[in-house]
């Protein structure tokens, strides 16, 4: 039984294995499945414009139309518009092969060319390793669909040569809102002899200090692909606990004094996060790692503002955390981030006798948008 579960289970993983190998193709047979394709869905001579390949890419997008165009002239089903007229279409109308067309624009491009079906498509980064293109054909006369067909692109030699050179560093800027917290531990600690003759005794005095802060404000940021510049603004809001203890080793009663406050503060972060994108169809992943600046605007403690400079509690903190962004459009997309964060000693922290230790979770949402997608 044990040895027919596991041969059932290993023809499964081959039969996977098979198809997933055999529905990843290269590039040029992408390329001649989807001529293939249609052929079968248009009337033969149909007078075909390929117009445009939405991409990240400029040279991937030019390379596919212009594949694209070569096999449908040489399988001769189909009629394609001489490239030339397209070429001097494209610097009327101020469109890019690489860029988003819409329908409507798509069909007064076709007839302006003469042709009877625009074929238009995307080629979307879905991994590290693989690429899907989308290919459509449009009736220039009905704007009906006429055939769609889908291709997974494995990344090979030749794709990464085509794209060599031009990668794209897509430019995004967006904001949000920002939720976090900040927790600080310190502690002194000193020893010492009192008493008189034989009633002298050993002491030690223990003292802590602790903050518990709540975050809310809101953030920018402005993206280059493997790194982001963002800046944040919140509030700070919570309670300060403070304790002393002298202890004589039990030989005597403890002594204990302590006493809580209530703080907020006004606070602005300006850092930057070095991030390496992983690409899952609609969603982007990325870790990220890095460090911000923390500017002290205004503090108030017990009700009391705090007059003077506060420079000296400015402090540099380290990031480490990630993210997930998922598209809504071409240009729009949603981002959340999960960061945690470390506080470097402060001047504050460092002229003080207590040993301290800062810690920051911090969660961002916010929404998007691509400046700038291509070269």
């Amino acid at each position: 039984m044990k040895k027919n579960i596991v041969l059932l289970l290993t023809i499964f993983a081959f039969s996977l294995s098979s198809a997933y190998s055999q529905d990843n193709v290269h590039l040029d047979k992408a390329i001649q499945e989807v001529a293939e394709y249609l052929d079968t869905r248009l009337p033969a001579k149909t007078v075909v414009a390929v117009l445009n390949v939405k991409s990240d890419n400029q040279a991937l997008s030019s390379y596919i139309i212009g594949e694209l165009v070569n096999v449908i002239i040489n399988r001769g089903n189909l009629i394609p518009v001489d490239r030339e007229n397209l070429s001097v279409i494209q610097g009327e109308l101020q469109f890019h092969l690489s860029g988003d067309v819409s329908d409507e624009t798509a069909q007064s491009i076709g007839k302006i060319l003469g042709a009877q079906t625009i074929i238009s498509g995307e080629i979307i980064p879905m991994s590290n390793k693989l690429y899907r293109l989308e290919i459509k054909a449009i009736s220039v006369e009905t704007a009906a669909i006429q055939g769609t067909v889908n291709k997974n692109i494995q990344i090979d030699k030749k794709l990464k040569a085509i794209t060599a050179g031009a990668e794209s560093f897509p430019i995004s800027i967006g904001g949000g809102a920002r939720v976090g917290g900040s927790f600080t531990e310190g502690t002194h600690e000193e020893t010492g002899r009192t008493g008189i003759g034989g009633l002298m005794r050993d002491y030690t005095i223990t003292e802590t200090t602790s903050k518990s802060e709540l975050d809310i404000g809101g953030f920018i940021f402005f993206d280059l692909k493997y790194a982001q510049i963002n800046a944040s603004i919140y509030n700070g809001s919570g309670k300060g606990r403070w304790s002393w203890t002298k202890d004589y080793n039990k030989i005597i009663p403890t002594e204990n004094d302590n006493s809580t406050n209530n703080f907020s503060a006004l606070l602005l972060d300006i850092g930057i996060l070095a991030k390496y994108p992983f690409y899952l169809n609609n969603i982007t992943l990325f870790p990220a790692l890095g460090a911000a600046y923390q500017l002290w605007l205004q503090h108030t403690e017990n009700g009391k503002k705090t007059p003077g400079d506060l420079s000296a509690n400015n402090a540099l903190w380290l990031k480490v955390g990630g993210g997930i962004d998922y598209r809504l459009t071409r240009s729009l997309f949603l981002r959340g981030e999960l960061l945690w964060a470390a506080k470097l000693p402060s001047k504050n922290d460092r002229s003080d006798s207590f040993k301290y230790f800062t810690h920051s979770p911090s969660a961002y949402v916010g929404v998007g948008y691509v400046v700038n997608g291509k070269n």
